[in-house]
């Protein structure tokens, strides 16, 4: 169900409307004690629920954007009216507002309210608000990702210190803010205390108040933001995947403590279909890129059971019909494939001879009438376990450990780190451990008619042409098993195909389509537009100044540019 949405920098705030001063406005809300009486931890679970539920960004964001220009997705009548999304970024970033309204806000309250408390009760929370800290970080970081500056070190502090004017942190210095106040929380997490400490429990909504796996957390977090620095500072990204790796705690190592939140039932919505994240009738139905079908294909990979339908059609008889009525060229021969890809780039939906993966396949089958797809429709479940009035659990991963691994195995290959582990080893368990988390995904979803990981499918699979360890393509290797991985954390796959520039037209092990539009290269956006001010905002000069640094730097281009490049990415 499509909403717009309005809002403006609530960080700041305020558009000044008749009569409305400065000092009324600090008088009126600059002391919150007098209303924050609750204990932290229900502060802590009104700042992380927010992280995970955001039903806007799923439709927009996720669904209309990042999907479509990563290629994860492609419409089941593929590209061919052209690829506007790519030009125009209407009711996107939702992760901006979110941020400052709903995220940001009841995670500085749990620190404000450590700090008013009495000495006693300061001490058993000690732990509890580096843990809130973790979690601030680690959405500050999601927003400034293809955002670059925004206000942050001062940001949300007018309720405490009267400050309407916070200063924007641009990108390069927030990154260094936010990897220090990582590392000092998960200092402070390692480091005993005396006085016995209430970490949440169950209203900590992620790992239920578990120290030691905020900390693995924490260091992976701190990892993954490194990684970002590829282009710019790769010494800064040595030295900070060398700290982690020490680390006695150190990153996430099995599955079991991914940073995973698992939702309840009907967490996302309760209005079945229409809801905003139901992936199936969102512009018409979506389908996986067909050179990323045809590589699951050819390899085997049991993903494909939790993220596609069958294709509708499903048996060789099927085929001779839908042909016989013209549905198919009769030039065609039947592949006998359970899972086919859509075509992703628009000019192929030109060819005469491709029309049939384009439009809806009317034709009667055993005195049956169907009207189906050739490529396969995703498997919704995964995404909305609600569809179709479903009663399964959805999982929204941050950071896993197939994540963790592919990080690992990439900054070895690249010789950016001092792990002693084995690349091919990390490799193999990254892969290990995906199709485990996509089985267990699937089953939590209850997708109807799943067939649970068998054995013996994940030591095929590593065998398989094109997932066996090539030392020549390990490097390609790593990177596209982290994409595929990626298909339930857009945002990252994004990130990864700004980082590397994997999967690739060009590659050797899973190429993907390389987009024209008559023949024109399609170019993927890669940033949000800047987040201007409007003229009675009370910090529009730190806003115009900042933004307009912004615009100095090389390769970000003009502000409505949304290939241009933010510092990281440059």
């Amino acid at each position: 169900m499509r909403q717009t949405r309005f809002y403006i920098h609530s960080f700041a705030l305020l558009l000044v409307l008749g009569g409305c001063s400065r000092s009324k406005f600090a008088q009126d809300n600059t002391n919150p004690d007098a209303v924050l009486s609750v204990a932290p931890e229900y502060e802590l679970t009104a700042g992380q629920l927010p992280i995970y539920n955001n039903s806007y960004e799923a439709f927009y964001d996720f669904y209309e954007y990042i999907r479509p220009w990563t290629q994860l997705w492609v419409p089941a009548g593929g590209n061919i009216g052209g690829l506007g999304n790519f030009t125009s970024i209407a009711n996107g970033n939702n992760r901006y507002g979110n941020f400052y309204v709903n995220v940001g806000p009841p995670l500085k309250d749990v620190q404000h309210l450590i700090n008013i408390a009495p000495p006693a009760t300061q001490a058993k929370y000690v732990y509890l608000g580096a843990i809130a800290n973790i979690n601030m970080v680690q959405y500050a970081f999601y927003v400034t990702d293809p955002n670059g500056s925004m206000p942050y070190t001062q940001a949300l502090e007018a309720r405490y210190t009267d400050n309407l004017t916070p200063v924007w942190n641009d990108q390069q210095s927030l990154f260094d803010t936010l990897d220090a106040q990582l590392k000092a929380d998960v200092a402070l997490l390692e480091t005993p205390q005396t006085t016995p400490q209430d970490t949440g429990g169950t209203n900590e909504i992620v790992f239920q108040g578990s120290t030691r796996k905020w900390i693995m957390a924490a260091n992976s977090l701190r990892l993954r933001m490194a990684m970002r620095l590829m282009k710019q500072n790769p010494s800064q990204l040595t030295s900070i995947a060398n700290q982690v790796l020490a680390d006695p705690v150190g990153l996430i190592d099995n599955p079991s403590d991914e940073w995973v939140f698992t939702s309840g039932p009907n967490f996302e919505s309760t209005d079945g279909s229409n809801s905003n994240y139901n992936p199936i009738g969102h512009d018409g139905n979506q389908c996986l890129e067909m050179n990323v079908v045809n590589f699951m294909n050819t390899t085997g990979d049991p993903r494909r059971r939790a993220l596609l339908q069958p294709s509708g059609i499903t048996s060789q008889a099927m085929f001779d019909s839908a042909q016989a009525q013209g549905q198919i060229p009769a030039g065609e021969t039947w592949d006998g494939l359970t899972y086919r890809g859509q075509y992703a780039n628009p000019d192929e939906g030109k060819v005469a001879e491709k029309a049939y993966y384009f439009r809806t396949l009317t034709f009667s089958f055993n005195n049956v009438q169907q009207q189906i797809n050739y490529p396969s429709v995703i498997q919704p479940y995964i995404l909305f376990s609600e569809y179709n009035n479903g009663n399964g659990l959805n999982v929204f991963p941050v950071i896993t450990y197939a994540d963790v691994c592919f990080m690992r195995a990439e900054l070895i290959l690249r010789g950016l780190s001092n792990d002693g582990a084995s690349a091919q080893a990390l490799y193999q368990a990254g892969i290990t451990a995906s199709l485990m988390d996509f089985d267990a995904w699937a089953t939590l979803a209850q997708t109807p008619g799943y067939t649970p990981l068998a054995a013996g499918e994940v030591t095929s699979y590593l065998a398989a042409p094109g997932v066996a360890w090539q030392a020549g393509n390990a490097l390609e290797q790593v990177l596209d098993q982290e994409y595929i991985n990626l298909y339930m954390n857009p945002n990252e796959a994004w990130a990864q195909i700004k980082r590397t520039g994997y999967p690739s037209a060009t590659g050797n092990i899973m190429p993907i389509e390389a987009l024209t539009s008559g023949g024109n290269p399609v170019v993927m956006p890669r940033r949000y537009e800047p987040m201007f001010p409007l003229l009675g905002d009370l910090n529009y000069n730190n806003a115009i100044n900042a933004i307009d640094a912004e615009l100095a730097l090389p390769g970000f281009g003009a502000a409505n540019d949304i290939t241009g490049k933010v510092w990281w990415d440059e």
